[in-house]
């Protein structure tokens, strides 16, 4: 009689008891090598943290929180944390540091200096928007926890040596090269840029490393070229609404995307695709102090946006950064054709309902959709041309609900999107030697499968899709065979233990391989 092993795993779980799943964690605390844990982020977006254990160290690369991604992931026994990483400050990253230190961290944070005094104005955000008591007496905490380091600059702690490099997805993002003793080197790539920044010097990439966690956001994904130079159909559709008489409406998230929707403008104005002087409304007080930030960082910017502002880095003349009240006070008001840039990006918090709710009636005003929509909001059923839609924003007393006709013009532009695409990612991981095994994480599991295949097919290399709370042991050894591994279906990977092969990383459970044929 043959057993379907697959049933058998329950009961060999229950009988040979946590030390049978985790063999592989135990096997390297034992031999001293280096174990990930992946606490988040694995085989979705957001709420990204890795457990890297070695010798006597224990540390976590990124904390963040997304919505139902996040929840849950903070390692048992924060206190015997030594330090943590982070490579960039959106949410999605670091959003739980004040309930790790709730929960008994008390280690230094590490990040790039930019990221140092952004993190404090994305989290307080957060809490104030949460109203968590909890959460804000630990800012303090993640505050003075903070510990800048420059990019380039190894530092050292006990048996890790690691430094930051430029990501390029945001002003102070990065990704982290980290060495162990054991003569391994492991790269963590945060998220990674899509090369359309107007404002941040380009993604840098590691010279080599054995093993590579890498994200996926946009892993099946390849974008088309833009005609026309960068953000010119954005400039050239902006332009046209104002010389028609109308209203521009761009929400956009307050870290990232306004300030380069802003160098966009301000750009293609100086250059008279979009009328010169116009008014430019930034009505998010979060979205100012970014601003700010921007302003006191002028050299970690691009060449371009150093010679374009000089010493004024994103002031025009017509820029206005107001309080909300004074930017929708502008739709009462006999006005000049004017943009308005304000959070947040979906249409569904903050002011940018308020706003659109003064829009959406004239056929010459534009709604313009820059960034990434989640399925239902209400950018996302504009975009599909549902009609009537209903909205819904906070007014005087609560939220309000309205059923409308929208007769606004609306478009999507995708030249923004800050996450490097498919062809982007495997360019970058194409230019680090010596990689033996590829862990894809942040990213829904299709994109990742997508990445995958394309990284297998074109790369001697092994790739896996970890599964949340998965264990793996990067072991040293070079020339470890790489596993040949299809299903009947065709395609690569699928229910095939990752101790049979790929290189020198070991995992006790069953993951999806994917190599090169």
């Amino acid at each position: 009689m043959i057993m379907n092993t697959r049933r058998l795993v329950p009961i060999l779980i229950l009988a040979l008891g946590p030390a049978f799943l985790f063999r592989g964690y135990f096997t390297g605390r034992v031999q001293g090598e280096p174990v990930l844990c992946f606490c988040g982020g694995a085989r979705e977006v957001g709420g990204s943290c890795l457990l890297v254990e070695c010798g006597k160290e224990r540390f976590i690369v990124d904390c963040g929180d997304l919505g139902a991604a996040g929840k849950g992931i903070i390692p048992p026994d924060p206190s015997s944390l030594s330090f943590a990483l982070v490579t960039h400050a959106h949410l999605d990253h670091c959003g739980l540091l004040p309930e790790l230190y709730g929960a008994g961290f008390r280690g230094i944070v590490y990040c790039t200096e930019p990221t140092a005094e952004l993190i404090p104005i994305m989290l307080g955000m957060r809490i104030g928007m949460s109203r968590e008591k909890s959460a804000s007496a630990s800012l303090d905490s993640v505050a003075g926890g903070l510990v800048p380091v420059p990019y380039g600059e190894t530092v050292d702690i006990g048996s890790i040596s690691f430094r930051f490099g430029r990501a390029e997805h945001l002003l102070g993002a990065a990704f982290v090269e980290i060495w162990f003793d054991n003569d391994t080197k492991l790269i963590v790539s945060g998220d990674l840029g899509s090369g359309n920044s107007m404002l941040l010097p380009p993604l840098e990439s590691p010279e080599r490393a054995d093993y590579v966690v890498m994200e996926s956001t946009y892993g099946g994904i390849t974008r088309e070229g833009r005609p026309g130079g960068l953000h010119y159909r954005f400039a050239e559709s902006v332009g046209e609404a104002l010389s028609r008489g109308g209203d521009v409406l761009v929400p956009a998230f307050t870290l990232g995307r306004t300030q380069e929707v802003l160098a966009a403008l301000q750009s293609y104005s100086r250059a008279g695709v979009i009328p010169q002087g116009v008014e430019i409304f930034v009505d998010s007080p979060t979205a100012r102090k970014i601003n700010g930030v921007f302003r006191n960082f002028r050299e970690e910017l691009s060449s371009w946006a150093r010679g374009f502002y000089g010493a004024d880095v994103l002031w025009s003349g017509g820029l206005r950064e107001v309080r909300s009240r004074t930017a929708l006070k502008q739709h009462s008001r006999t006005h000049n054709p004017t943009v308005f840039i304000s959070s947040s990006g979906d249409l569904e918090h903050a002011n940018s309902p308020k706003h659109f709710m003064r829009m959406y009636g004239d056929t010459v005003n534009l709604l313009c959709v820059v960034g990434w929509q989640r399925d239902g909001s209400l950018c996302d059923r504009l975009l599909d041309g549902e009609d009537p839609v209903l909205v819904r924003y906070k007014s005087a007393g609560g939220f309000r609900e309205e059923w409308i006709c929208p007769a606004l013009e609306v478009q999507r532009f995708d030249s923004f999107s800050a996450h490097a695409d498919q062809n982007g990612l495997l360019g970058w991981l194409n230019g680090i030697g010596g990689v033996r095994d590829v862990f894809l994480v942040h990213g829904e599991l299709d994109q990742a499968r997508a990445l995958a295949r394309a990284i297998g097919d074109r790369m001697h290399v092994c790739v896996r899709i970890p599964e949340p709370g998965e264990w793996i042991v990067l072991r040293r050894a070079p020339d470890a065979g790489l596993a040949y591994v299809r299903d009947e279906a065709g395609e690569y990977g699928g229910g095939v233990s990752a101790g049979d092969g790929c290189s020198g990383a070991a995992s006790m459970k069953e993951e999806e391989i994917y190599t090169g044929r």
